[in-house]
């Protein structure tokens, strides 16, 4: 269910009473502070990455016009850059991984595991970022999109020289594995134009989380594998030809400033 804009009054009324349970001098409906949550992103985040055909972009963009209610959004995909600065092109990512978080801690003690199918889009501001199309998550999420989300089917682990998981929904089907030591390239860090879409996280009705990270992103070593299976179906398309998969080597800190641009009215 997308709520969009047109109930940006809902969402605003949700979030200020979501305020008021948390500390009043930081954080109340009057001031208006968004509210920020630190999360840590475990080793092994991986990313399966698609450069799109003229069949899968047009497939994207008229998912975007469809549910991002375009008339007030205006979100454009936008060619960016995964590894190497100078490879611009239009890509889908995959990003499954295990994370920890405070916020997390009165739904279950174990890290939770997330997928994303992100692409890579600009807003009528010509604000960049990345956009959250769909996503599952093994707890309960609260999102703009759906406000609240069940957990649903995914699951990523570790098993032995194999990394492999799924993740299923209603828009996607993802399952894999890799072998994380054979056929590997290692890069000291990902592309500078994929930290920078990574500053602003989209979901559909163009409301954006403001992420803060450190050098635990930038200077994160990045393992390219070479040899994988991958079976991935979005918007009941094919896709078919891997551009890249790799994994992040150490752990990600972040901050999120949540649902950042929910008091614009421009």
């Amino acid at each position: 269910m997308f709520f969009g804009l047109n109930n940006q009054k809902f969402l605003t009324i949700f979030y200020n009473a979501l305020l008021t349970g948390m500390p009043s001098l930081t954080y109340n409906p009057i001031n208006k502070n968004i509210l920020h949550a630190p999360f840590t992103v475990n080793e092994k985040s991986t990313y399966i990455n698609y450069r799109l055909n003229n069949e899968q972009f047009n497939v994207i963009n008229d998912y975007l016009k469809n549910n991002n209610n375009n008339n007030n959004n205006n979100l454009i995909l936008q060619p960016s850059s995964i590894i190497s600065d100078s490879d611009k092109d239009y890509f889908l990512s995959i990003n499954i991984y295990n994370c920890t978080s405070p916020i997390f801690e009165f739904i279950s003690d174990e890290p939770s595991t997330r997928c994303e199918i992100n692409v890579y889009v600009k807003d009528k501001k010509d604000n960049k970022g990345t956009l959250i199309t769909d996503y599952v998550s093994s707890i309960l999420s609260l999102d703009p999109d759906n406000l609240f989300k069940s957990a649903g089917k995914i699951n990523l682990i570790n098993d032995n020289e194999l990394i492999k998981g799924y993740a299923n929904c209603e828009n996607f089907a993802l399952n894999f594995d890799y072998n994380q030591y054979l056929n590997t390239n290692i890069y000291n860090k990902i592309s500078s134009n994929l930290v920078k879409y990574t500053d602003k996280i989209f979901y559909n009705n163009g409301i954006y989380d403001k992420l803060y990270y450190d050098s635990s992103l930038i200077n994160n070593n990045i393992i390219e594998c070479l040899d994988y299976n991958v079976d991935f179906k979005f918007l009941n398309v094919d896709f078919l030809n891997v551009d890249s998969l790799f994994y992040f080597e150490n752990k990600i800190n972040f901050v999120g400033g949540l649902w950042y641009n929910l008091y614009d009215t421009d």
